[in-house]
């Protein structure tokens, strides 16, 4: 899979419905919608289309209805918004990036041991160069232009 998912925010949120449904009308989408997002029915269908062309949603006719259905799972969907995410972050940042992450949403203890058996398969570097993005001179391991830091 590619390690780049080309959806919006909004579109990241259709597809989190149609995961939760497994496969929904664009009606049983809008109406979780409207209710958590407060969208209404004609802007579902927008990013419904956006996403069928994206190839991340399939569609199959049943009468005169749609039926939507996510082309990739939504582990590999979250993976790759990770790593999307990660990549927008200085190399030197990352650690600070994950912890807190870790520190701003509940886990449970089974998540802390998936957390530190993570940790533990993990292969370290004992420096990293500076990925920012905008003329950085900065040397492994003393990034301080800034556009790393996390606040």
């Amino acid at each position: 899979m590619n390690d780049k998912l080309d959806v919006s925010t909004a579109e990241w949120e259709v597809l989190r419905v149609v995961w939760s449904l497994d496969h929904a009308t664009s009606r049983n989408v809008g109406d979780v919608l409207k209710e958590t997002q407060d969208w209404e029915l004609a802007t579902t269908k927008t990013l419904l289309g956006r996403l069928v062309k994206k190839g991340y949603l399939k569609t199959e006719k049943d009468g005169n209805k749609f039926i939507y259905e996510a082309t990739i799972n939504e582990s590999d969907g979250m993976h790759s918004r990770i790593v999307e995410l990660g990549d927008s972050f200085c190399a030197q940042s990352r650690g600070e990036a994950i912890t807190s992450m870790i520190g701003s949403f509940a886990l449970t203890l089974e998540d802390k041991q998936k957390i530190l058996e993570a940790l533990d398969k993990k292969e370290y570097s004992d420096s990293l160069s500076c990925s920012c993005i905008s003329n950085c001179m900065c040397e492994a391991g003393s990034c301080k232009c800034g556009h790393h830091h996390i606040n």
